[in-house]
């Protein structure tokens, strides 16, 4: 096969690169002038996994435009008398190409002798991280398309070669397409063995001689029917990497995608069928903006998702909490278990806010309505969790009961969830209290405690997280905290929560932000009046307190050198400890300012004269955005807990100021510089 692809007229001119070529190191290159601005380059080195991926990586990377190409393989017998004296196998391919500017291709010839060293001793996945890193810098200079997406013709003949079966595509040209082409084959443990590309007036003819790892044609019908899923895939893929805020991490998330897609032909179906240009935008989104957020996509049920990508009236869509409580009433219908209830209502949780979660990222609502929209929904999730809870104890124990009469009790929110400040990975910061002692009225009689103990462990056990620190329940502002008894007695309460009790200041602030979601009245209503008669007794604030609380936060909990946008000194926290000390002394005589969402409180200290309007205006940006950065870096990250900046320079801190909307990384720099001096002013003149 080697001498006959040799006498092919397009090789024979290069047959003196193989020559050079004698260990897997090995690079051969040869650049030549053609006619007007194109060059003709030939590579020769030996085979090797995920090579051809490498090879249309850097020429995507480095601004070539591919007007036409001839790939080959060439297969050789080793020496008897010295096996080791030839390579089994040495590629030679000629590309016909032009590159935006002459000294590219010498900066080009470097990186293809530094990557082919690199896998010759380690492997494709030794240099695949450095190499998305370029292609995604390229891709991400692209103006994204806004055309409607083209059809892709897609042929796939085991007639023509007895050794190889061979795939005829035209479609659009599309930047990139041969490199994730390489990579969803490799993906199929498919080699291409020989190809050839044609580019004229904007269509690509392709034609690919492949075989399996065994060096085999591929004949197995299923094998066929991925194949040519993966060649419509690639190219949907390829049109929608230049709308990715973030490509790197878009083409190391398809990979998954292709995997999953290829197990599962009504999945790429589905996909492959795409045509809306506005649809791959939001899936674009959807993989360049948030990693979590994509394993959601991957993770749960395709035929509840999909629509959502496909469909953008369901995007837009606008529920609140009624509408949200009777799809959930209506899906919790008699009859199920309690087990498959529980499944119900955490599949429709998860498929929630993944919509909300979608509206936000493809800018259909902003930040006060995600917040918002996420509340409402988490208080619809938490009162049929309650409501599904008691009723599976009480088929145990009957109702709990105090001097005859129902034992009520009720369930509040504190943090960003008591606030209505939700936003990507928040946990859920709850309390739970009941009237007080007494005996349940079924069979089997216990104590009221442990009724309400049991049931905070069956709700606990009922609303799952999506993944860890992601809607996560948080106990802790119970009394005495991890030490205390799951839910507490509206007594207890009260004991704690005094001006004499022994709640630390801490939690004084932090009862600013409790809200009833839920319960039996008129219990929630008592207990907001404790928390009043606590929080806004008039007794002054110990800002010391404060500040030693501060400096042990960012002592202990913020790694050294890192600018932690929650913890660091003249974070979030800051602004957050500021406006609830404010909050609780004006709110001792003035009930209008005792409202648990920061930005509604601070308007109302405006409207009062506690602030002055270019105060708050200012308190107003750096909140904005801290909040908008810790979402951003939330989405990205999926991870609650980690809020540190991405290192400055950085290609993470590029695509944190892209997501963002600034035109610069510089700028994204100054605005939390400003946001960082402004929020450490705030505690300057307090006393």
């Amino acid at each position: 096969m080697a001498s006959d692809l040799l006498k092919n007229t397009t090789f024979k001119p290069f047959e003196h690169l193989l020559k050079q070529v004698r260990q897997a190191q090995d690079l051969a290159f040869e650049d030549n002038a053609t006619s007007g601005h194109l060059r003709k380059i030939a590579l020769s080195t030996t085979d090797k996994e995920g090579l051809l991926s490498v090879i249309a990586g850097l020429l995507t990377a480095h601004g070539a435009d591919i007007h036409s190409a001839d790939i080959t393989t060439l297969r050789f017998s080793p020496e008897p008398t010295d096996p080791a004296s030839c390579p089994k196998a040495i590629i030679l391919d000629v590309f016909i190409l032009s590159l935006p500017e002459n000294q590219v291709m010498g900066k080009l010839r470097e990186d293809l002798e530094n990557l082919n060293r690199e896998m010759a001793q380690n492997g494709i996945e030794a240099i695949r991280d450095s190499l998305i890193d370029k292609v995604a810098s390229a891709i991400a200079s692209r103006a994204p398309s806004n055309e409607q997406l083209l059809p892709v013709d897609i042929a796939i003949d085991n007639d023509l070669s007895d050794a190889d079966t061979i795939i005829n595509i035209i479609s659009r040209d599309i930047p990139g397409f041969l490199f994730a082409f390489a990579n969803a084959l490799a993906l199929l443990e498919i080699n291409i063995e020989q190809a050839t590309i044609r580019t004229e007036n904007g269509e690509v003819r392709d034609t690919f001689w492949i075989r399996d790892l065994h060096n085999r044609k591929i004949v197995d019908v299923e094998k066929l029917q991925e194949l040519r899923f993966a060649c419509a895939l690639i190219k949907q893929f390829a049109y929608l990497l230049p709308h990715c805020p973030h490509p790197g991490q878009a083409i190391r998330q398809f990979r998954d995608l292709a995997s999953r897609l290829l197990e599962d032909p009504g999945r790429a179906a589905d996909f492959t069928s795409i045509q809306s240009a506005q649809t791959m935008q939001t899936l674009a989104s959807l993989m360049g903006v948030s990693r979590f957020l994509w394993e959601d996509f991957l993770r749960m049920q395709h035929e509840n998702l999909f629509p959502l990508i496909r469909t953008r009236t369901e995007l837009e869509k606008t529920l609140d909490r009624q509408q949200w409580t009777a799809m959930l009433r209506e899906q919790l219908q008699p009859g199920h278990s309690h087990q498959e209830r529980v499944r119900i209502l955490n599949d429709f949780k998860d498929r929630e806010m993944f919509r909300i979660d979608l509206r936000h990222i493809t800018h259909i609502i902003g930040d006060v309505t995600f917040a918002r929209e996420l509340t409402a929904l988490t208080d619809v999730v938490v009162t049929q969790t309650a409501a599904l809870c008691h009723a599976d104890i009480r088929s145990r124990f009957g109702r709990p009961m105090v001097d005859g009469k129902p034992c009520d009790w009720g369930i509040f929110a504190a943090g960003k969830y008591g606030g209505s400040e939700m936003g990507f990975a928040s946990d859920l910061e709850l309390l739970f209290v009941y009237r007080g002692q007494g005996f349940t009225n079924g069979e089997r009689r216990v104590d009221n405690s442990r009724y309400f103990e049991e049931f905070v462990r069956a709700f606990l056990k009922a609303l799952k997280s999506r993944k860890e620190g992601i809607f996560e329940i948080d106990l802790r502002l119970r009394p005495f905290g991890s030490k205390g008894t799951l839910a507490c007695s509206l007594a207890a309460f009260r004991d704690y929560y005094t001006p004499d009790g022994p709640a630390e200041q801490f939690e004084r602030l932090a009862m600013v932000k409790l809200r009833p979601i839920t319960g039996e009245y008129p219990l929630p209503d008592e207990v907001m009046q404790a928390r009043n008669a606590f929080v806004y007794s008039g007794r002054s604030i110990d800002y010391a307190n404060i500040r030693h609380l501060r400096e042990r936060q960012i002592a202990e909990l913020v790694g050294s050198g890192k600018v932690n946008l929650k913890l660091s000194a003249g974070g979030l926290v800051d602004i957050e400890y500021y406006l609830q000390a404010r909050l609780i002394e004006c709110g001792a005589e003035h009930p209008e300012v005792r409202v648990p969402n920061a930005m509604q409180g601070l308007k109302r200290l405006e409207a009062r004269g506690i602030l002055a309007s270019d105060h708050a205006r200012d308190i107003r940006r750096a909140y904005s955005c801290f909040r908008r950065t810790i979402d951003a870096l939330r989405a990205v990250r999926g991870n609650a807990r980690d809020l540190t900046v991405p290192e400055i320079g950085s290609p993470d801190y590029l695509y944190l100021s892209r997501r963002l909307g600034f035109e610069s990384p510089e700028q994204l720099e100054a605005e939390i510089e400003w946001s960082r001096q402004l929020s450490r002013s705030l505690w300057a003149d307090v006393s």
